[in-house]
This record gives structure tokens, sequence and C-alpha cells, in this order.
């Protein structure tokens, strides 16, 4: 095992990839910390994606357990927090069916949603709505009230500060697909804002 991993206070600076490594080589720290460091993100996301605290912690428990049974599969070389984030999506999703989907996904076809494509204002947001204090509360009560995929798009690019490729990795679509789907949540979530002015 690796003595940079021994100390608690040497982890924060291991790269996952090496943590990865070292989680097979059966370091329970390397794990231990893999974990702490992506717990509140992929718990986070989960809440957003699933809207309840029982959901998120019932699919945040099945992506990390996931993730362990798969480690060996995992590719180092790429993103291990991508990785992560596909399966809590998946995990999320998977939860979500058996509890029935939102009826407002009903809507939906492959790239577009008939209800937020006759919404007349497109205009996104802007970025600063997700980082004013003052409206914090109203913005994640408004979203909310959008289909799990929208909450999971926003939520990446927001919260989690991904980019759209990376968005498009972990959802499974490409990334003009993203693009298009944050623009219409983004005018959605205005028209539920204004509404409760």
């Amino acid at each position: 095992m690796s003595d940079s991993l021994e100390t608690p206070t040497h982890t924060d600076q291991v790269p996952d990839s090496e943590l990865v490594h070292e989680v097979l080589r059966g370091n329970d720290l390397a794990l231990q910390t893999l974990v702490e460091r992506h717990l509140t993100a992929v718990y986070t996301f989960c809440l957003r994606y699933t809207g309840n605290v029982e959901d998120a912690e019932d699919a945040s428990q099945e992506a990390f357990l996931k993730a362990w049974k798969k480690l060996k599969h995992f590719n180092t070389k790429k993103s291990f927090r991508t990785w992560l984030f596909t399966i809590a999506k998946n995990s999320a999703t998977d939860l979500m069916r058996k509890r029935k989907s939102v009826a407002f996904s009903k809507f939906d076809t492959e790239d577009s949603n008939v209800l937020t494509d006759t919404l007349a204002d497109l205009e996104p947001l802007p970025d600063e709505l997700f980082e004013r204090a003052s409206l914090a509360s109203d913005a994640r009560s408004a979203l909310a009230t959008l289909p799990s995929r929208d909450r999971a798009i926003l939520t990446l690019r927001y919260d989690d500060e991904e980019s759209f490729e990376n968005i498009a990795r972990i959802m499974k679509i490409p990334a003009n697909t993203v693009r298009s789907l944050h623009h219409r949540a983004l005018a959605v979530l205005r028209k539920v804002l204004e509404a409760r002015q």
C-alpha cells in the first residue's frame, strides 16, 4: 500500500485514479477517501434528481455500491467523478421508474417537450440566479417542479459546474441535446418563478 495514503492528512492530494488503484489493492482508507470525497455531491445530485430525501439516500447508496462492484472495470484514464455521476444518474432513474415518472414527462419526445416548446419566453435565466442567496430557496422550490431529467441537467450544470460535454456523458445523450434541454429547462424555470412573484 502507498505510504502517501497511510495518514488522512495526505489523502486530499491523491488523485481519484490513484485511489482507485489503491482500493483495488485492498486499501480501505482509499475507499473511505473516495466515498467521503464524492458523497455530498452524489447525494445532492440524487436529491435534485429524485426530489425527495429518502429516494436520494437510496439512490446514493445504490450508486456507491454499484461503483464499488464495478471498480475493476473503471478506466483510470477517464474521470472518476463523471463515471460515478453516470452510475448515480442510472441508480436514481431506476428508482424513479419503480415509483413511476412525473406526468409532465409525458409531453417529451426524443429531442423536445411539446409543452415547453410552446412557451413564449425562451430566454434563459442568468447564471447569477443560482448564485444569489435571496433567490436560492425559490429557485430550489421551482426546480423541484421540473421533470427529473431537467433537474439533473440544471443541477449538474450549476451546482456541480459540469460542462455540457460531461453532462452529455453522464446522461448518455448528445451534447447538443443537453444544450437544448438546458435552454428549455431554464425557460420553464423562469416561468415558474415569474408565476410565484
